[in-house]
């Protein structure tokens, strides 16, 4: 992972093909929720690439979430990076990426996963590459993947009405000072052990990739924790989720009826999410699954049992491998 410099505080995590078979050039872009770092699905993202060898990897943190070099500098003074911004954001990166003298003017295969709230994102990223007449001839979009998608009504979910409740008794300058002043009274060893031993749990399986990925996830939740910088991102960003993110019917009805036509949608739920109410899942669900259309498919994960847990919406922590399988699935659909 390395930071890319030409962007405000941004991590990006590259990775060549393993191999290189196919007649096109094929690349997955990565675009994670909220708080948008990438430590937190390297595991996952490698996973996907030894059963798809032919991918090149471009994961792109959130624009302010920077976990590499320097990322525990505050910056003075803080500025924000909204959804449009974020958008702008991936859209630029990709856009660069693709123009880069590697490919040689090749026609590039786009293969996209986004997490949470990166869904929200890539709808738009997606509109605005197809729309962009410099890319034509040089990108295809083949395959979309939402996972836990926070698209319709974040703030109806539980989660959504809790900030919501919490937003209007403690603004964000306030919740940060209190951090703060924990932060400073905790060991650091403390905070360690905390994180390690009852914020973040350990996997169910016990492989050399869930553990790889079970000490990313401590990683990530402590660099967290040290940056009042991703903190405030992370703060502010999810009260705009919840302000801003409602029905949108006019990209939801192009991007499940329209684009679908030329490009495989892959739409997973978890089957209880604290970010996604269940009533804004089967409105997404009745107005958009169409037994007719083959290129969009919604899937709605299983419930625990003897083989293993439920994938939940924070699958990137310690379910990395389990959903890695799920995720191979979808992309050989």
């Amino acid at each position: 992972m390395e930071t890319d410099k030409r962007y405000p505080s941004t991590s990006v995590y590259k990775k060549l093909p393993k191999t290189n078979d196919t007649k096109s050039d094929q690349l997955l872009i990565f675009i994670p929720g909220n708080p948008g770092l990438l430590d937190y699905y390297t595991t996952y993202l490698d996973l996907i690439q030894n059963q798809n060898p032919n991918l090149e990897i471009l994961a792109i943190s959130q624009a302010g979430f920077q976990t590499t070099d320097d990322f525990e500098k505050d910056l003075d003074p803080f500025k924000f990076y909204d959804l449009e911004y974020q958008i702008k954001h991936k859209y630029e990166i990709v856009k660069d990426h693709v123009n880069e003298g590697r490919y040689d003017g090749r026609n590039i295969e786009l293969f996209f996963l986004a997490h949470s709230v990166g869904s929200y994102m890539v709808q738009r990223i997606s509109k605005r590459l197809i729309d962009d007449e410099s890319l034509n001839g040089k990108i295809t979009i083949k395959f979309i993947g939402l996972i836990c998608p926070t698209i319709v009504d974040i703030g109806k979910s539980s989660s959504g009405q809790k900030f919501t409740k919490l937003f209007s008794i403690l603004p964000i300058q306030l919740l940060l000072f209190l951090i703060s002043v924990f932060r400073f009274f905790l060991p650091t060893v403390l905070a360690r052990m905390i994180i390690g031993h009852i914020i973040i749990s350990k996997p169910v399986l016990d492989t050399k990739a869930a553990i790889e990925s079970w000490e990313n996830s401590k990683s990530a939740t402590f660099k967290l924790f040290l940056s009042n910088q991703i903190i405030r991102q992370a703060f502010t960003l999810a009260k705009e989720e919840i302000e801003c993110i409602h029905k949108h019917e006019d990209v939801n009805d192009w991007f499940f009826k329209n684009l679908s036509q030329t490009v495989k949608i892959w739409c997973f739920f978890a089957l209880t999410d604290h970010w996604v109410h269940d009533n804004t899942r089967d409105y997404i669900l009745t107005n958009y699954h169409d037994r007719n259309n083959r290129n969009v498919d919604f899937q709605l994960g299983s419930i625990d049992n003897e083989t293993g847990h439920a994938i939940t919406h924070s699958f990137c922590v310690d379910q990395s491998v389990e959903f890695a399988e799920l995720t191979n699935s979808a992309l050989k659909w």
